[in-house]
């Protein structure tokens, strides 16, 4: 049963959100204002939290961070709208695994958050186009590209293809078909990419490999028997 924690300061909204989230076979949800989030996140230990991020975005930042540096932190997404669209890429960049739109449809949330839970990352159009858009900006920046290609040198050539796989947006089921690798044994050598890169997550990961140039992986996905 995974569990979400849903983080914001309107009553009214956040128990929609539980609503919506409960709905759905298999996942449960509590909900709280932001002054209690960090003592209900210890105490319940969600799988995965949505964070509201308001226009006042300066307090919020230093609860995501807060929430990321818990002994087993929560699977986090921020909730926003268009209008504080700024803030993608510093959340992105301190550890959210997800910028999802207030907009979201209950299909699409319910589909991200067990995203989440699988441990892959969830992201608008718009914060994927920002993303890509600052991405494209810093490939033409030779110091960035000449710091990143030597942070993956200390990768294995099948840590350098699961990197390329994780840049693509492949989640590690999607990376074990393609490599004929089982599930465990990607998760394994994802943990072990994060750490030589020192990045915590699929995005900033995604990051140093598009900064990198790596090549695009063009490993067979094998044919379902």
């Amino acid at each position: 049963m995974t569990l979400t924690l849903v983080i914001n300061d309107d009553p009214l909204l956040r128990a929609g959100l539980r609503l919506i989230i409960e709905s759905a076979d298999g996942l449960r949800a509590h909900d709280t204002g932001t002054a209690e989030a960090l003592a209900e996140a210890r105490r319940c230990r969600p799988d995965v939290a949505l964070l509201d991020l308001p226009a006042r975005a300066t307090g919020d930042f230093a609860l995501l961070r807060d929430l990321l540096t818990l002994p087993n932190p929560p699977r986090l997404a921020v909730l926003s709208s268009p209008s504080v669209d700024k803030y993608v890429l510093p959340a992105l960049r301190m550890g959210a695994a997800g910028y999802l739109l207030k907009g979201t449809s209950p299909e699409e949330l319910v589909a991200s958050v067990r995203a989440l839970a699988a441990g892959n990352t969830v992201l608008s159009g718009l914060a994927a186009s920002q993303l890509m858009s600052e991405l494209e900006d810093e490939m033409q920046d030779a110091d960035a590209s000449s710091t990143a290609r030597r942070m993956t040198a200390s990768l294995s050539a099948r840590e350098h293809e699961v990197l390329a796989m994780i840049a693509e947006g492949l989640s590690n089921a999607d990376i074990g078909r393609r490599l004929m690798l089982g599930t465990g044994t990607v998760k394994d050598c994802v943990s072990d990419i994060f750490t030589k890169l020192g990045v915590a997550n699929r995005v900033q990961a995604a990051v140093i490999a598009y900064r990198a140039r790596l090549p695009r992986s063009h490993s067979p996905t094998p044919h379902a028997a």
